[in-house]
This record gives C-alpha cells, structure tokens and sequence, in this order.
C-alpha cells in the first residue's frame, strides 16, 4: 500500500518521534511505500533522532500554521491546532495514499485512517491533575481549553494504535473506541544485549527534561544513596527550563549526581555499558521505551508503580522493582547493590522480557494492524 505517515509537530527528540521513525522503517520493510510528513520539524530534535540512523529521510513539511508558531511554549494546544489546520493539506494528499497514519497529536483525529495514541491528551491532563501536583489557576485554565479542543478533533470512530495494555485502558475511557490496538514500540533488542556485564555503582536515567516527567526527583533519591553515581541523561526542548532550574535546586551540593543533556546515541550506549541500575522518574509512564531499553542492556529497572513501564515490562521482571516514594526507591537501589547474586539474576531476567520488544516483533504487529485496517481501505 501507499501509506502517509505524519507526525504533526515533530519539535523534540522522544520516544514519540523514534516511534513514528520505526514505523517508518517497519512499514518499508513490509514492502509499503511510505512518506513521512509533519507541519514543522525542529532540525536540532531531527539530528539528534536519525544521528544513527542514515537511511531515513527527512519528513516533507506540510507547513505548521502561523499561530501554531506563537505558541511556543504551550507546545500541546500548539501541536493540537496545527492537527486541526492539517484537514486542508491532508485532503490535498488523500488521492496519493491507501492509508493515513497520525502519530503525534495523541487524539484520534479524523483526517487519519488511524493514530497512535501514546496517551489520550484528556486523560492525560486529568491524571496530572488528580495523581501528579497541584495545579494553579492559569494552568486549569490552559489544561481545560487543552481538553475542549481535543474533545473537537476527536472521531471516536477511528481506529487507534498505542503503547501498553494500560494506556489502551485510558484510551477506552477517554475516547470511548472500540478497535484499541497495542503496539508495543520497538527497541534495538540485538545492539543492547551485546553491551558488557561488568557493571558499577552506576544508576542510569534517561527522560526528556520536562517538570511532567518529574525529573527533579532524581537528585532526591541520589542524596540518600551516596553510595552510587546516579546520571541522569535527557534531551531538552523549549519547555525544559522551569526543569532545568528544578533539577539545579534539587542537586545543590550533589557530588554523586550528575546531569547529561542532548548527548549522541554512543554516551547513553557507554553508560548503559557501565550502570547496574536503571531508575525512571516518578512518572507513570505510558510505556517508556527507555525502561525497555535499559532492561535488554541488562539494567535493572527500578521504576514508579504505575504506568505502562510497570504493567507491561517491569512488574514482569520482578513485582519488588516498583516504587511509589522516593524513600522506596532510594530503599530498593540500596537493597539491590547491597546483593550482586539478585542483581544478576534479575539482569537476566530484564533481558529475556525485553526480548518481547524487538523490532521483529514490533514489525509482526504492526503488519496485523494494518492488515485489519485494510477492509476500511477498500471501503473509503
């Protein structure tokens, strides 16, 4: 088939943006011919994504609207109203392609044949709301004016991909769909499990240095294990400095903690090659191809008990890698480091679930998807 794959606003590098890469290459391999396209990409985020990778081309922009631009930094509303102003080019592009894939936005839209959803943006805003921190005033305004335009671009009848069993159940909830496929993202199974097991003191993290991701916790947790060199490793976009100063305030006087910001695949590849222990934020994440990533290296995940990292890799390492304080963390680091025999078992036992998240297996299910979605195709 020909199939358009567009990725809306593609302005970081995520695990969003390696995601719509993969599919890309996925499809290819399945003998599709496939284009990549977006209303804007940000060339720093493109170069950081695709720096080990050469065969993928760049996205063709379809031109992000004028106010989309002014929104600099309420990067959300921004993506969801160029989603919106995106009906007109993708109406132009519609006799070209048999399928139209959206992978970014986060809202069934209704110019797609499908999208990937990584978590429902109405959902999203109210699971920060309740479970996360307290909001002020402007940002409930923002968030609420968030949920009606989303609400808007929805079409509940579109068929949607997403990342984990649990935010299928969100999806559910929030958009009412009945056809939720999960495709797990890729992770480069074959290139990580080749890293050494001679490992050290060395607790890893890698997130996108967002206040949401709750980054600042990570300093915490490192001043009450002063045993281990904790780093955290993360890119940045234009919303990453209230986090930034965070993370500075949180560090003050650290001598075991050390911040990484926009490094090449090879510095996380060493230091995934050094650490014992992987750590994510306090965060429930919606899969977190970090987590995966790490535990096929051989990391022990320790991770928030929560979120797809939890339901779908880590509680099937091991149901004592969770944490929901940042006492239980720092107790559970301390408790692995202090028993080698567990830590190496528990090495292997991280590497043979995240056998489950190959790119073999990502490219088998996402040929059932589009496979299912082909009598939709024929009908339109």
């Amino acid at each position: 088939m020909r199939i358009a794959l567009v990725h809306t606003l593609l302005f970081v590098a995520g695990g969003a943006e390696r995601l719509a890469i993969e599919a890309y290459r996925a499809l290819e391999d399945l003998g599709h011919d496939v284009d990549l396209y977006a209303a804007y990409v940000d060339e720093r985020a493109w170069q950081i994504l695709t720096s080990d990778m050469g065969d993928v081309p760049r996205p063709r922009v379809l031109g992000a609207p004028p106010i989309s631009k002014l929104l600099r930094n309420a990067m959300t509303l921004r993506s969801l109203l160029a989603a919106s102003l995106l009906r007109g080019p993708i109406r132009e592009l519609r006799s070209r392609y048999d399928l139209i894939i959206e992978t970014q936005s986060n809202v069934p839209v209704g110019w797609a044949d499908a999208s990937y959803v990584h978590f429902p943006l109405a959902g999203l805003l109210n699971f920060y709301d309740k479970n996360q921190y307290r909001l002020r005033l402007y940002e409930r305004a923002y968030n609420a004016l968030v949920v009606r335009v989303a609400g808007a671009l929805a079409d509940r009848a579109r068929p949607v991909m997403t990342n984990s069993s649990w935010t299928a159940e969100y999806i559910k909830r929030t958009y009412g769909n009945d056809r939720v496929y999960v495709v797990h993202p890729s992770v480069n199974v074959e290139e990580l499990s080749t890293l050494s097991y001679e490992r050290g003191k060395i607790v890893l993290t890698i997130s996108r240095i967002d206040l949401g991701k709750r980054v600042a916790e990570i300093p915490k947790i490192a001043r009450l294990v002063p045993e281990a060199e904790f780093y955290l490793v993360g890119t940045t976009g234009p919303s990453s400095g209230p986090a930034l100063r965070a993370i500075e305030e949180a560090s003050r006087g650290l001598r075991n903690f050390h911040l990484e910001t926009d490094v090449p695949r090879r510095r996380i590849l060493e230091l995934m090659s050094q650490a014992s222990i992987y750590l994510h934020p306090p965060f429930a994440e919606h899969f977190g191809i970090a987590i995966a990533e790490a535990a096929a290296a051989g990391l022990v995940p320790v991770v928030y008990r929560d979120g797809g990292g939890w339901t779908d890799i880590v509680s099937r390492i091991d149901k004592g890698l969770g944490y929901t304080s940042v006492e239980e963390a720092a107790l559970t680091i301390k408790s692995l480091l202090n028993d080698p025999g567990r830590l190496k078992a528990l090495s292997a036992r991280a590497r043979e679930v995240a056998k489950g998240f190959s790119y073999e297996r990502f490219k088998e299910r996402l040929n059932e998807v589009i496979s299912s979605l082909s009598p939709d195709v024929s009908t339109k």
